[in-house]
């Protein structure tokens, strides 16, 4: 096994080698040993998973509803901030 078909293990098995199959997880425990990328492979592929695992991140209640008030709120009101609109031929620079 190389640092390649281990990577492939990964992708396919998970990061949990307990739960690969015994003939490729003496082979892969073999291989961490020797390789160094393999073991960045094997902790890369962890850290992917406690972050996948980690609560999601939510908004604040009323944040959609805040921004999507904002976002229809009438292009004539005062308080709305102004929109950029494209240079016409006559406000550009004639020199």
């Amino acid at each position: 096994m190389d640092a390649a078909d281990f990577q492939n293990l990964l992708d396919r098995l998970g990061d949990d080698l307990s739960r690969w199959p015994e003939e490729v997880r003496r082979d892969a425990e073999l291989l961490l040993r020797n390789s160094e990328p393999a073991r960045a492979a094997l902790a890369d592929a962890q850290r992917l998973r406690r972050l996948m695992s980690s609560p999601p991140v939510t908004a604040p209640d009323g944040l959609v509803d805040r921004i999507m008030a904002r976002v229809r709120r009438d292009p004539t009101d005062p308080a709305a901030p102004a929109a950029a609109s494209p240079p016409r031929d006559d406000d550009r620079d004639p020199s």
